[in-house]
């Protein structure tokens, strides 16, 4: 284990060269024994990871960021987990662009990270409600550094070096992103939603804009307008705002 400075996010580190999956890893270690809030886990390699409505997480072995992060968001009430998917999204989207000065980087709702029209992050937040709170949160995280050639069926993947044509120090990003959620996360536990949320509209990708979208099978144009309090989407469409939880709606990407 080593320290990651001042921040709360990062305290204890536990690296690991190969692993399933950092999420499974971290659930596997709330079973077994006290864990210290902030604690992460990283790995080099993932052989099964985890991604979004049950995709799997593909990344070549010691070349992104690979890491989940133990919180205990007990003050939250479970209709308010989707603060903690705010909190992380804007997380990583401030670390892509402290590295990616030059880049449009954006949140593609809700758990992806956009840089330059491409995903270049993915997020997996996997709650655990007692009673009437949250009683602990396991947030993963999947950021694309070095890598520099993706599979055919991944036609919007990106990465750091895509982009700048240069490798980057892997440790490096971890610091930045730990620092980044420390401070995000801060925000969150003093309860600045209305400063978090205006920053999270202000990222948000295709906002304001016409797009294509599919919902049950069927395809429709419209835009995004806003979020509800639960974090469901609000598009306007044909005059109507219409309102679509998670994997209810799908962007058409270009």
């Amino acid at each position: 284990m080593q320290s990651a400075g001042d921040s709360f996010a990062g305290m204890k580190i536990i690296e690991l060269r190969t692993v399933d999956s950092t999420n499974l890893y971290a659930a596997k270690l709330l079973n077994e024994e006290n864990v210290e809030e902030g604690t992460v886990i990283t790995a080099k390699y993932q052989s099964a990871g985890k991604g979004y409505t049950g995709n799997t997480w593909s990344s070549e072995a010691e070349k992104n960021l690979l890491l989940s992060i133990i919180l205990y968001p007990s003050f939250l009430f479970p209709s308010q987990q989707f603060f903690l998917n705010q909190v992380v999204s804007l997380a990583v989207a401030d670390t892509v662009e402290v590295f990616l000065q030059y880049s449009s980087v954006r949140i593609k709702w809700p758990n992806d990270i956009f840089a330059d029209e491409k995903k270049i992050a993915g997020i997996l937040i996997e709650n655990k409600i007692h009673g009437p709170m949250l009683r602990h949160s396991i947030a993963g995280m999947g950021i694309n550094v070095n890598q520099r050639k993706f599979s055919p069926e991944l036609p919007h993947a990106t990465s750091f070096f895509k982009i700048e044509r240069m490798e980057f120090l892997l440790n490096e990003v971890m610091q930045e992103l730990l620092s980044r959620l420390s401070k995000r996360y801060s925000q969150l536990k003093s309860w600045q939603m209305e400063s978090m949320q205006k920053d999270y509209m202000k990222r948000l990708y295709r906002v304001e804009e016409a797009a294509w979208y599919v919902h049950s099978g069927k395809q429709f144009k419209g835009k995004i307008v806003g979020l509800t309090a639960q974090g469901k989407l609000i598009i306007e469409t044909g005059g109507i705002h219409e309102v679509f939880g998670f994997k209810e709606v799908e962007m058409i990407l270009d």
